[in-house]
C-alpha cells in the first residue's frame, strides 16, 4: 500500500462519514449532461458521497478508490440508501489499475489529485474509459487555494489550473472550463469556507 492510500485508509477508518453525504455541487449541476440511465465511472469516490448520489438519480455507478475503508463505507451507504442494484465498488490503486476501455457513458472525477508527472496519463486513462460522446466531469482545487484552510492538497503541484486541464484534454471537445471561487463545507478534518477551484466538462468527441 502506498503512503497516500494508507493516509486515506486512516482517515476513513472511523464509522463517521468524513465528508458527509451531500454530493459535489458542480456534479449535481452538470449531471444532466449524462444520458438517462448512463453507466458512470466515479473515480476516487472515497466514501461514496458522489457515486451513491448518482445511483440515486438512476445512473449505474462503478465507484473506484484506493482506500478499502472508503470503498467499504461507500458500498454500505449504497445499501443503506437502497441503491445497491445501481452501485458497484472496487478498491484499487488507480496508478496500477488496468483501466477499462470504451466502457462508460460518463466519468465523474471530483477532487482527485495526481502529481504533474502522473496527471496527464491518468486523465487520458479516464477519457479512454469513455465510450464515444461520453461526458467527463471534473472539479479540483486551484493552486491559489493553498493556505485557505478549507481543505484540499497543501502541495501546490497537486492542484490544477484551468490551463493544466485545457492541456490534458486538448484532443477533445471542452464544454465547460473555468476557475472560480465557491463555498466549501467543513469536514471532520478541515474547516469550511471559500475555496478556489478549477472545473472542466469534456465530451469524448474531436474538438
Amino acid at each position: 500500500m502506498n503512503k497516500v492510500i494508507e493516509k486515506w485508509d486512516e482517515k476513513y477508518a472511523s464509522d463517521e462519514l468524513v465528508f458527509g453525504t451531500t454530493p459535489n455541487g458542480f456534479l449535481t449541476q452538470k449531471s444532466p449532461l449524462y444520458k438517462e440511465g448512463a453507466k458512470i465511472l466515479c473515480v476516487g469516490d472515497g466514501e461514496g458521497r458522489n457515486g451513491v448520489w448518482l445511483a440515486e438519480q438512476g445512473f449505474h455507478v462503478f465507484s473506484v478508490d484506493g482506500s478499502k475503508n472508503g470503498v467499504d463505507k461507500a458500498i454500505a451507504q449504497a445499501d443503506t440508501r437502497k441503491v445497491s442494484s445501481h452501485f458497484e465498488g472496487l478498491c484499487t490503486d488507480l496508478l496500477k489499475w488496468n483501466w477499462p476501455l470504451n466502457s462508460y457513458d460518463g466519468v465523474a472525477c471530483l477532487h482527485l489529485y495526481f502529481m504533474p508527472d502522473e496527471r496527464p496519463a491518468m486523465h487520458q486513462a479516464m477519457m479512454d474509459s469513455l465510450k464515444e460522446n461520453g461526458i467527463f466531469i471534473l472539479e479540483c482545487f486551484h493552486p491559489d487555494n493553498l493556505g485557505r484552510g478549507c481543505g484540499g492538497p497543501q502541495v501546490r503541484e497537486l492542484c490544477y489550473t484551468a490551463l493544466d486541464l485545457a492541456h490534458d484534454f486538448n484532443a477533445y471537445k471542452v464544454l465547460h472550463l473555468e476557475e472560480t471561487e465557491r463555498e466549501l463545507a467543513p469536514s471532520s478534518f478541515h474547516e469550511g469556507g471559500m475555496g478556489i477551484v478549477s472545473r472542466i466538462v469534456v465530451q469524448k468527441s474531436k474538438s
